[in-house]
């Protein structure tokens, strides 16, 4: 008699912690906390690029969207970025910057925007996964995609290309 009293006291004490754990989860998916299309994060997979910022911006003088990016890097050596693309394509070529962004050198420990090509001044151009370009009309989509960056090692002039990941919702 006695463990069976055990027993139920057991399973009714650790039920109730159950219970408001299911309770919780279930706020939590309710709220979307768990919704993937709520995360905008931007990473790099490989060590020392950072985004300090970024944006997804839908609100330009051309009526295109596209990616304002805080480039931050910790190489070790001074690098000169020579191209970027955004895509959800997963198809690498190079955006050229305009003349005031074409060969933006960034030390290294330090961070640069990098935010334009001659066609668009002010924003790179992002490109969905059927290849068209992300437009204003995309504002508050969620976009997911990866950033290709095409830098020189400045100390050995060697070129490298950077793969990272980006997504967030069209401001």
């Amino acid at each position: 008699m006695r463990r069976a009293q055990a027993a139920m006291e057991y399973l009714i004490t650790y039920g109730w912690a159950v219970l408001i754990m299911l309770v919780v989860v279930g706020v939590l998916f309710y709220l979307g906390i768990f919704n993937p299309k709520s995360i905008a994060a931007c990473t790099f997979q490989t060590p020392g690029f950072t985004c300090y910022a970024y944006k997804l911006a839908s609100n330009t003088s051309n009526s295109e969207s596209g990616l304002i990016l805080d480039l931050g890097q910790a190489t070790g050596h001074d690098i000169k970025v020579t191209g970027v693309n955004c895509t959800a394509t997963g198809t690498w070529s190079v955006t050229e910057f305009n003349a005031s962004q074409r060969n933006v050198t960034i030390s290294s420990g330090s961070h640069s925007m990098l935010n334009g090509t001659s066609a668009n001044p002010g924003v790179m151009k992002c490109y969905k996964a059927d290849g068209t370009v992300v437009s204003a009309s995309d504002a508050s989509v969620y976009y997911s995609g990866k950033i290709y960056i095409h830098y020189y090692d400045t100390e050995t002039n060697l070129d490298h290309k950077v793969i990272g990941d980006i997504s967030g919702k069209v401001e």
